[in-house]
């Protein structure tokens, strides 16, 4: 992960002669994290990263800043805004992204692992990395750049060959799509660790009751099946229609006897709920909670990702 490996790390340091080489040495982990907003997948991120540190190299005659950094920053998002026109596949309206599996991303964690600082220099959580996703790639491009790289607006406007006004408005509809997507902001940060543990404990004994009184009464949720599970179609709003889908899945399971572990993605803690007698991941589920009750639930049970987690 992070698009590294100990062969990059040692070609860098040996390479790092020029302000462009010491920008992506220095960066690197930022580009990957660029890479993997834009697209909420970790393996087009690594692939993706490497593109722009090559496109990067290839273009350094352009390089006339001391320190080129933004410049840098922009190849990367320009290199995932390519990719994102190339690629037609249409995203489902609950698909969500990939987790970010790092151990210590979690809340208060300081590391000495450069690696892991770069990520929690900024904000990872998974209902933002799941929202951007839901935005046009260019909105999403543009508000990386001016809310997670912090470049002026007019940087993006000759990024984009608009005007700084034209720029600003890009800015503020992403803003707004993304609020729109999220449709809860005023959230815990980071989640409330004590109400996640009492999901896994009800999920785990069955109490659906138990679950139902921890659900704020306009939380709502939505289930990536990733095109292989059967689920609906589009979010679920309010407690009871939050209730009736768990209420069905539990029967479709037919009361299998479940086991829940919590596990930290994203620097918030998830939970993992797999077949008690089985290496069998059944769901990750994601929650935002407020004031000790869940306002969202963001749940994965696209096979293909779940059994990473096993």
């Amino acid at each position: 992960m992070f698009g590294v490996t100990t062969t990059d790390r040692r070609s860098s340091s040996i390479a790092m002669t020029t302000p462009l080489t010491r920008a992506i040495e220095q960066n690197r982990q930022r580009l990957w994290a660029i890479c993997y907003r834009m697209t909420g997948l970790t393996s087009d991120a690594d692939d993706l990263c490497q593109e722009a540190i090559v496109r990067a190299i290839e273009r350094q005659d352009q390089v006339v800043q001391s320190d080129p950094t933004g410049w840098l920053l922009r190849i990367a998002t320009t290199t995932c805004l390519d990719h994102l026109r190339r690629d037609s596949t249409r995203r489902r309206v609950t698909e969500l992204a990939d987790a970010l599996d790092v151990p210590g991303l979690g809340p208060g964690e300081v590391s000495s692992d450069p690696e892991r600082r770069a990520i929690l220099r900024e904000d990872i959580r998974y209902a933002l990395v799941v929202a951007l996703q839901t935005i046009s790639p260019r909105q999403r491009a543009a508000l990386i750049l001016h809310d997670v790289c912090e470049r002026p607006l007019d940087e993006i406007a000759d990024d984009f060959g608009i005007n700084a006004n034209a720029a600003k408005a890009l800015v503020h509809r992403a803003r707004t799509a993304v609020a729109e997507a999220r449709r809860r902001d005023d959230v815990d940060v980071p989640v409330d660790r004590g109400v996640v543990e009492a999901l896994a404990r009800a999920i785990e004994a069955g109490n659906l009751e138990a679950l139902a009184a921890m659900l704020a009464e306009d939380a709502w949720g939505i289930v990536d099946g990733g095109g292989v599970v059967p689920v609906a179609t589009g979010p679920s709003l309010g407690r009871d229609a939050v209730m009736r889908r768990f209420t069905n899945a539990w029967r479709r399971l037919d009361h299998v006897p479940l086991a829940t572990m919590l596990r930290e993605l994203n620097g918030e803690p998830a939970v993992i709920v797999r077949m008690r007698d089985a290496a069998v991941v059944v769901a990750v589920i994601y929650v935002e909670t407020r004031g000790g009750a869940i306002v969202a639930l963001r749940i994965d049970r696209d096979p293909a990702r779940t059994q990473r987690l096993a």
